[in-house]
């Protein structure tokens, strides 16, 4: 039977496009899936909520290169996820925010 995803713990409302992207991100790095699912990952992973965590089951960590704000509600990004077997992955993509939730992403792997 598939997993469902736990309900998040109850975390202040971001407002800031670029914070919901890293606290997204950080979330992940924290292998804290339900949080980062809560905050938008349902809306733009494509998959069920088990492919999705399992997806990241060679990712260690990711950082965050560089944010860049374009309105209130768009955000692109660079990210460097470095995985398990010590190799590094980048991805470049745009996001976007509503109601302090991640609502569609393009994301696209750059090597």
């Amino acid at each position: 039977m598939p997993k469902t995803a736990p309900p998040a713990a109850p975390r202040p409302h971001l407002t800031n496009a670029s914070a919901v992207v890293s606290q997204y991100y950080q979330d992940i790095t924290d292998h804290d899936y339900a949080a980062a699912w809560a905050l938008g990952g349902s809306h733009i992973a494509g998959t069920s909520y088990d492919r999705w965590v399992a997806g990241f089951g060679t990712t260690q960590s990711i950082t965050l290169g560089t944010l860049s704000e374009f309105g209130a509600s768009r955000v692109h990004a660079l990210l460097y996820a470095t995985q398990t077997d010590g190799t590094l992955k980048t991805y470049a993509g745009d996001y976007t925010v509503a109601d302090g939730v991640l609502v569609g992403a393009s994301i696209r792997q750059t090597n």
